[in-house]
């Protein structure tokens, strides 16, 4: 994989060679200007090496042995035939979370930090606030631990709507199953409402 400084090095290395040779008087041609070159060489080879990186979708994945991470999807039911009504659903089911929390977790609430279910990124995502126990008053001064939930709305392979769902603790090795309580409850709210929603498992319980 290429470093950033690689990168970089290899970039000004094209446009020297670009300028060293496309900047040569021709008779039969007309000298291109140094904008016309640098352009050139913009198009031609940083435009793929960006694309080439961009993800599959926006939801980064968890680690082969998080026990702080959970990565899932919800289906929805064939009745919600519209982006705009799974937005509307999961706006819904996340107004029903309580902010003292539940279970036991998420005493500090939560907040959602950026909606864009309706627009091309279809991605909501919202910051939920630890109980302080003892582990928060030793390690982290006393503060709530946050964790990080991104839904994004996409399709499965029979082009049901589904949400891709992330939902991660920024802090520690492991969050006893604070992720987890967080996305039964949520799942269970959509199970009333038809959707399919799998267990919810962190990546060191699934087989290999």
């Amino acid at each position: 994989m290429m470093t950033s400084r690689s990168i970089v090095a290899t970039v000004v290395a094209v446009f020297l060679c670009i300028s060293a040779n496309a900047l040569v008087p021709n008779a039969h041609t007309n000298v291109p200007t140094r904008r016309d070159v640098l352009g050139q060489a913009a198009s031609s080879f940083l435009a793929p090496l960006v694309i080439g990186t961009l993800p599959a979708n926006a939801l980064e994945g968890c680690g082969r042995a998080s026990h702080n991470c959970i990565r899932t999807a919800w289906v929805a039911p064939a009745s919600i035939t519209t982006p705009e009504g799974v937005a509307q659903t999961i706006r819904d089911v996340l107004n029903t979370y309580p902010q003292k929390g539940q279970a036991g977790v998420d005493c500090n609430g939560w907040k959602i930090v950026n909606d864009a279910l309706e627009s091309d990124a279809a991605i909501i995502t919202l910051e939920f606030k630890s109980c302080v126990g003892p582990a928060a008053l030793a390690i982290n001064l006393g503060q709530p631990f946050i964790d990080d939930l991104k839904l994004e709305i996409g399709k499965d392979a029979s082009d049901k709507f589904k949400v891709n769902v992330l939902s991660k603790s920024r802090m520690g090795s492991t969050d006893v199953s604070v992720n987890r309580k967080r996305l039964i409850y949520l799942g269970n709210q959509l199970k009333e409402k038809g959707w399919s929603v799998p267990d919810p498992k962190y990546p060191y319980e699934m087989s290999p």
